[in-house]
């Protein structure tokens, strides 16, 4: 099954046009107030954690690694709950990708430390299906040689970092 990083598989899930722009490395908007936020709380959030840490056979940027007791987790931060549903599945595709590319087996962890959540995520047999079904159809998308249509969620695109290739 081909797999693609999980910035691309976690913007597939948003906006499929931004994952093919992302996958044929058309750069957001590195000055977007939203990514310098992001940047700015991975920063100052969780300062006795061991944070950033890339796997590069994965192609993927987690955000924190903590263990407790055996168990091993892997943290992804987010900036506020509005996110909190597209960061669980981010997430389950750390956990997918780490079991099935390398063989770990870990259970993850949601964090958003303006709202003090901490959430236990574990990977299940339905989530490995649905991802799964996901990358065969983003096998699909990704490589069609045009671009996906643009959606029109303008409100979530006036936020994204690529709303220049959509919109100028």
């Amino acid at each position: 099954m081909k797999t693609f990083p999980p910035s691309i598989f976690n913007a597939y899930n948003i906006c499929k046009r931004q994952a093919w722009l992302m996958y044929r490395n058309l750069s957001a908007d590195q000055s977007n107030a939203f990514l310098e936020i992001g940047r700015l709380i991975d920063e100052v959030s969780f300062k006795r954690e061991r944070k950033r840490i890339f796997l590069a056979d994965i192609e993927a940027m987690l955000d924190m690694v903590s263990k407790k007791g055996d168990v091993f987790y892997v943290a992804e931060i987010k900036k506020s709950s509005k996110t909190l549903e597209s960061g669980i599945f981010q997430l389950k595709y750390y956990l997918y990708l780490l079991k099935n590319k390398k063989g770990i087996n870990v259970k993850g962890v949601i964090k958003i430390p303006k709202e003090k959540i901490n959430k236990e995520i574990v990977l299940t047999d339905e989530d490995e299906r649905n991802i799964e079904s996901i990358l065969s159809e983003m096998t699909d998308v990704i490589f069609r040689e045009n671009a996906p249509s643009k959606i029109q969620d303008i409100k979530r695109c006036k936020v994204c970092a690529h709303f220049e290739f959509c919109y100028a």
